[in-house]
């Protein structure tokens, strides 16, 4: 028998509203983060890691010494998301033996609270240096990991949760698809209903972004190295919310019941009766 929130339009709008926000919420993180990695750790990508490749092969072309977190970036981000995959594997795996929540409930809560608690230890080490000042000490270093394995948290959930991924920490290809899906709209091709679907969901991962990164911005000018308080609170109060949030209970089977006989007996017609 099924309930009738599962049914209801409400609940569907609700599950939409969500597949939107969330991704929006990470996007702005994920600017936030990235700035003040940025700004503070001596031009150093935490969010989109790939774009330390970059960074380094000007150092080397230029005879630079390259940042040692810019070089660690992309295998720390490797491993973590390698780590992250296992454990949402065997959260799983735990989850439909024993817990009463969906498994994406319990692997949501997991990666993102682990972001969060990421963040947070940024945010600790950030009051006990002036990484600005030298970004290449190990204290500097270990901020920036941190950063980064928060990231590949983020990442990690987007491509193991969602049915589909979403990009908040690189917004290239969310640029060019929220184009093309906007060129439609105004054509009224005959793609404008698909596009319109497209637009819908590219638009507030690039306003997350460019938010995440002004906000980041006027942190890092505010309070200098502390300003990675404000990525470990945006982070910390996203994962309070999925905490407050009412979860759906797990599917249960329901338990089989054998087939009751009728109180009234006929007799078989194969059977001779008496006489």
């Amino acid at each position: 028998m099924t309930t009738a929130s599962a049914t209801s339009p409400t609940a569907g709008r609700t599950t939409r509203g969500t597949a939107v926000a969330l991704p929006a919420a990470l996007s702005l993180i994920a600017g936030v983060t990235d700035v003040t990695s940025w700004l503070l750790l001596g031009g150093f990508f935490s969010a989109h890691v790939t774009g330390n490749l970059v960074v380094v092969a000007a150092d080397v072309v230029t005879g630079t010494p390259p940042n040692i977190a810019a070089v660690l970036a992309i295998p720390v981000f490797i491993l973590t998301t390698a780590i992250a995959t296992v454990v949402a594997r065997r959260v799983a795996a735990a989850t439909a033996r024993s817990s009463s929540l969906p498994a994406p409930v319990t692997i949501t809560r997991v990666l993102l609270g682990s972001q969060a608690v990421l963040l947070i230890a940024a945010a600790a080490l950030s009051f006990t240096t002036r990484a600005s000042a030298d970004p290449h000490t190990p204290v500097a270093i270990v901020i920036g990991l941190c950063a980064v394995c928060a990231m590949a948290a983020q990442n990690a959930y987007l491509h193991l949760v969602p049915l589909k991924a979403a990009s908040t920490g690189v917004m290239t290809g969310n640029l060019v698809t929220a184009t093309v899906a906007l060129v439609d709209i105004v054509l009224r091709t005959t793609r404008s209903a698909s596009a319109r679907q497209q637009w819908t969901a590219t638009w507030p991962l690039l306003a997350g972004f460019i938010g995440g990164c002004l906000v980041g911005a006027a942190g890092a000018s505010l309070f200098s190295d502390r300003a990675a308080v404000v990525p470990a609170v945006l982070a910390t109060l996203l994962f309070i919310v999925l905490l407050a949030r009412r979860a759906p209970r797990a599917p249960q089977q329901e338990p089989t019941t054998p087939l009751t006989t009728t109180s009234t007996t006929t007799t078989p017609k194969f059977q001779r009766e008496d006489k």
